[in-house]
């Protein structure tokens, strides 16, 4: 039985192995492939010498120092004892007083405004001059009755009352 060869890698596959190839990280078999293809593919040298410049750059770099005393005011803090915090009642009233007093004036607002919508249709409604108007307006109040003229609940509650008196 024959081996086959593997196929070519292509430009992103390679890319993507590049950093462990300059590592040395990578098997002798592939390192053989991304060598081949770096040999015929001009972009990809161009990555793999991107890469091994920002190498070079990182390590050129110089650490950054801090501040001579800060050891010591790290320790100081560690050590230090913070003084505990008392809660300030003062700014709970600021902060929180506000929300409930809105709230209080918003209810009296509704309440006032309700009342005098509620008086104004009232009296709009108890001026009607016809009998038959005054009628309409109570019958439109029965709708807040335990229950209500023409509806189910009366028709049951009507055929109960004369079966119970039926009984008697």
């Amino acid at each position: 039985m024959e081996k086959s060869l593997p196929l070519p890698m292509n430009c992103t596959a390679i890319r993507k192995r590049l950093s462990a190839f300059e590592d040395g990280a990578v098997s002798p078999s592939l390192r053989f492939e991304i060598e081949a293809h770096l040999d015929s593919c001009p972009a990809c040298r161009q990555a793999l010498a991107d890469l091994q410049h920002l190498w070079l750059a990182l390590e050129d770099g110089v650490p950054p120092r801090p501040r001579p005393d800060f050891s010591q005011e790290i320790m100081r803090k560690i050590t230090e004892q913070s003084e505990p915090k008392l809660f300030l009642w003062t700014w709970a009233w600021d902060h929180l007083l506000p929300t409930p007093a809105i709230m209080a004036v918003m209810v009296v607002l509704g309440l006032l405004i309700g009342s005098w919508i509620g008086k104004t249709v009232m009296e709009d409604g108890v001026t009607v001059t016809t009998a038959q108007g005054q009628s309409a307006t109570l019958e439109a109040l029965d709708v807040f009755a335990p229950i209500p003229k023409g509806t189910l609940a009366q028709g049951y509650f009507l055929l109960a009352s004369d079966a119970t008196q039926v009984k008697r």
